[in-house]
């Protein structure tokens, strides 16, 4: 008996171990995101506030900044070189 409880001890105790391991986990990838999308609109917001541009001349800069942002992630489409 001593030793089947002394097993169930140790599975609860890795059980507990490897939910506080995906909670810690999970939250640091929280935080990466947050941190990520924080930079991004940011940066927009730099666009759109910053240098008494045109709306054309705010709306390019944002497409810019979704470029970069595209170009940083590889989120742009593969394109063929042209003759």
């Amino acid at each position: 008996m001593a030793l089947r409880r002394a097993a169930e001890e140790s599975t609860l105790a890795s059980t507990t171990n490897q939910a506080d391991l995906v909670s810690m986990i999970a939250q640091e990838i929280v935080s990466g995101i947050d941190e990520a999308v924080e930079y991004w609109l940011g940066r927009i917001e730099q666009e759109l506030v910053g240098g008494g541009f045109s709306p054309e001349q705010q709306l390019r800069a944002v497409e810019r900044v979704i470029r970069e942002y595209k170009e940083a992630t590889g989120k742009l489409p593969f394109h063929c070189a042209q003759a």
